[in-house]
């Protein structure tokens, strides 16, 4: 599952993983919604706030996780925008389910 928007309450550009409950909880007060339902049981969450934009039209895109010895490394893509956006400010965010897993979660934007 994945979700997406444009608007959120942080304004910083970060990455977050949640494991838990609470983890999950805290990631949705920092967009500034209520938490969906989620399957945290068998999921990890990875979050990405790309911060304050000056217009719209911004997103995030992951790419496959990759294992590299006991750390999975979950690489995401700036989307920018293309043609006619929004005149607005806006905060992007994007978050998604990914199998759970033992090893340590790294989230990294990917090299173009």
């Amino acid at each position: 599952m994945e979700w997406k928007g444009q608007f959120c309450a942080e304004s910083a550009p970060s990455t977050r993983v949640a494991r838990t409950q609470a983890e999950w909880a805290s990631l949705w007060t920092a967009i500034g919604q209520p938490p969906p339902q989620a399957d945290l049981g068998g999921h990890v969450a990875v979050a990405v706030f790309l911060g304050l934009r000056n217009t719209g039209g911004y997103g995030v895109r992951f790419l496959e996780p990759v294992a590299e010895g006991r750390t999975i490394t979950v690489r995401f893509e700036t989307t920018a925008p293309k043609g006619f956006a929004i005149q607005a400010l806006t905060r992007p965010y994007a978050v998604r389910l990914f199998p759970k897993t033992d090893l340590d979660v790294r989230v990294v934007e990917a090299s173009r």
